[in-house]
């Protein structure tokens, strides 16, 4: 690696089986030490969720770091699994508000916002981490700027971002919180039909001048993963469906 890496790196797996994220874990960790987190997402569409691929890096002795839909979840299951991390060793968690289904016209909410979880969360759990999400495309700065601090103020130790495609972007936000926790998100977008799920599903605003070309994805997140140590923040890489030793090898070797 030819520059400085920021503070800390977590990488996301997305967790298609079990058994796959150990093994995909254990190599990237492996490969790149300096890795100091896995992070596993809950996806709906997908069967399996955080809670099992955690618990079993967990009992491989592996740092993890499981999501948790809030919209998915009562207050009683949530800590009910945590309260399982816990035992196993587990601790920092990031809790997500979640988006409801738009294939599912039936679908039912919990209930629980994501501030009522995080105090719970801190309540029953006083030495765990609590990351939550910031999304800087969802809404207006304004809106999101003053939800993330009211995310803080209930007791989120963190926030960790949706990918920034932009240093502008990126140099926006760093400007507006100064003092907090911020895990910020790369991620490679190699094709159209990747493009257009981002900006369909998640809002994403790309540079007019964006490419798909695996080099200019790399040399993207070089620059951010620059930016991000000049001020000691933290990275968070998610290669999505791109393969994750694949994905570390484009930015570090």
């Amino acid at each position: 690696m030819s520059f400085r890496k920021p503070h800390e790196i977590a990488l996301e797996l997305v967790p298609r089986s079990v058994d796959g994220v150990v093994t995909e874990a254990k190599e990237s960790l492996s490969n790149y030490p300096f890795v100091t987190s896995i992070n596993i997402p809950e996806i709906r569409k997908l069967p399996v969720k955080s809670f099992e691929p955690s618990l079993a890096l967990l009992k491989n002795s592996l740092p993890v770091t499981p999501h948790f839909r809030i919209i998915d979840r009562t207050e009683k299951d949530l800590l009910q699994k945590i309260q399982a991390l816990v035992e196993a060793g587990l601790k920092q968690v990031l809790l997500i508000g979640g988006d409801p289904p738009k294939e599912d016209p039936n679908f039912t909410p919990s209930g629980l916002t994501t501030i009522e979880a995080i105090k719970a969360v801190k309540r029953e759990f006083p030495t765990l981490k609590i990351y939550t999400g910031l999304d800087p495309y969802r809404s207006s700065f304004r809106k999101e700027l003053d939800y993330a601090l009211a995310k803080c103020e209930a007791g989120s130790d963190g926030l960790y971002t949706q990918p920034f495609f932009s240093i502008g972007m990126l140099e926006l936000w760093l400007e507006q919180l100064p003092d907090a926790e911020i895990w910020f998100g790369i991620a490679p977008v190699y094709s159209q039909k990747s493009r257009d799920y981002w900006e369909r599903i998640n809002k994403v605003v790309f540079p007019p001048n964006f490419s798909f070309d695996k080099a200019e994805n790399a040399r993207l997140g070089k620059q951010l993963l620059v930016t991000i140590s000049e001020t000691q923040e933290r990275a968070y890489l998610m290669p999505v469906a791109n393969g994750a030793l694949s994905y570390l090898e484009s930015l570090f070797e």
